[in-house]
């Protein structure tokens, strides 16, 4: 689970809250089941602005990206019910929302799989909030500056 040393980290923005005046805050959804995890990862990104939506199952987090107009999905690999493989093959049967795997399993076949499988960004259990708000920040900057149609 998460490190009991988590560093507080002082970002000035993750997004500045939109991309142009008058776009919606980003949006992250996050699934996994370490409850600890997800009330600091809301937190560290609430903080800067951030929509968060979180949720306990693989199951949940599939309904709940159907609903919830996410701009980003971070995803634990080991879940109770799905596997965050299986959940990310769903995912990208329907949506091309950028993911992030969350996982502890840190070997390169593991990495390699996620990423192959579609997902944007991989990274490793335990990790300090400084490099997570990073990853976030430049999945969101690259996923908010595309434009519909180019």
């Amino acid at each position: 689970m998460l490190c009991d040393r988590v560093r507080q980290v002082t970002v000035s923005t993750i997004v500045d809250g939109s991309s142009e005046a008058g776009t919606a805050p980003a949006a992250v959804l996050i699934i996994d089941d370490d409850e600890k995890l997800l009330a600091l990862a809301r937190l560290a990104l609430s903080k800067h602005g951030v929509r968060v939506e979180t949720v306990t199952t693989a199951t949940a987090g599939l309904a709940t990206l159907r609903e919830f107009s996410a701009d980003l999905v971070i995803l634990d690999v080991v879940m109770p019910d799905l596997s965050g493989w299986e959940t990310l093959r769903r995912i990208r049967e329907s949506s091309d929302v950028p993911v992030m795997l969350l996982s502890g399993r840190d070997s390169d076949v593991d990495k390699a799989r996620g990423l192959d499988l579609g997902a944007d960004d991989y990274l490793t259990k335990p990790f300090s909030f400084l490099e997570f708000e990073a990853r976030v920040r430049a999945l969101l900057r690259r996923s908010r500056s595309v434009k519909p149609g180019g």
